[in-house]
């Protein structure tokens, strides 16, 4: 999915992606950067990631954190998952979000001026050798899944159980309240 980050005049891809063998972090990264070198790229652990707006409103507050001078980082990529994990610190973001060998599911957010250079990269990665775009990543949810993720987040059953309405699916709410969190971030740095 390409969207346009209204006021920066870049637009966001935001993909789910599944990989049938361990994962390089090092190479994958330089053959997303050679698909898309205009482009800044992350790619986060898609276990630890409830959704499209999730990853959306990380790299939206990692922006707005750039332009009011008030990062937490000095990377705007790093900045991204810091946003996404709800952490302000670095190490525990990157034990949250960070790819692993055992990361089967990953979530690619990047963001460029260009949007034919993101369509560029999707068309690219849908030809990569062992990864596949997979938005299920994004949008498949098991109770199993959403517990696991109340748990990366803090998020206590009371706590959920107070944001639940009974027309928003579990991962919803979820998404929202993780948001939520992602605000509470940026007004606190």
């Amino acid at each position: 999915m390409i969207r346009e980050m209204q006021g920066y005049g870049r637009y966001v891809l935001i993909e789910g992606l599944t990989a049938d063998k361990p994962i390089r972090f090092e190479e994958l990264m330089r053959r997303l950067t050679v698909e898309a070198p205009n482009s800044l790229i992350q790619i986060m652990d898609g276990r630890g990631i409830v959704g499209y707006e999730h990853v959306f409103f990380a790299v939206l507050n990692s922006f707005k954190a750039s332009r009011n001078r008030q990062m937490i980082c000095e990377d705007l990529n790093l900045e991204i998952m810091v946003y996404a994990s709800t952490q302000r610190q670095i190490k525990n973001g990157i034990e949250m979000l960070g790819v692993k060998g055992d990361s089967k599911q990953l979530v690619l957010a990047a963001v460029s001026e260009d949007p034919g250079e993101l369509l560029k990269l999707q068309e690219a990665v849908s030809g990569f050798e062992d990864l596949h775009l997979d938005s299920s990543v994004l949008t498949s949810w098991s109770q199993d899944r959403l517990d696991r993720a109340k748990k990366i987040f803090g998020v206590s059953d009371e706590e959920f159980e107070s944001v639940c309405l009974k027309d928003l699916p579990a991962n919803e709410v979820l998404e929202k309240l993780v948001i939520e969190k992602m605000a509470l971030l940026s007004i606190s740095v």
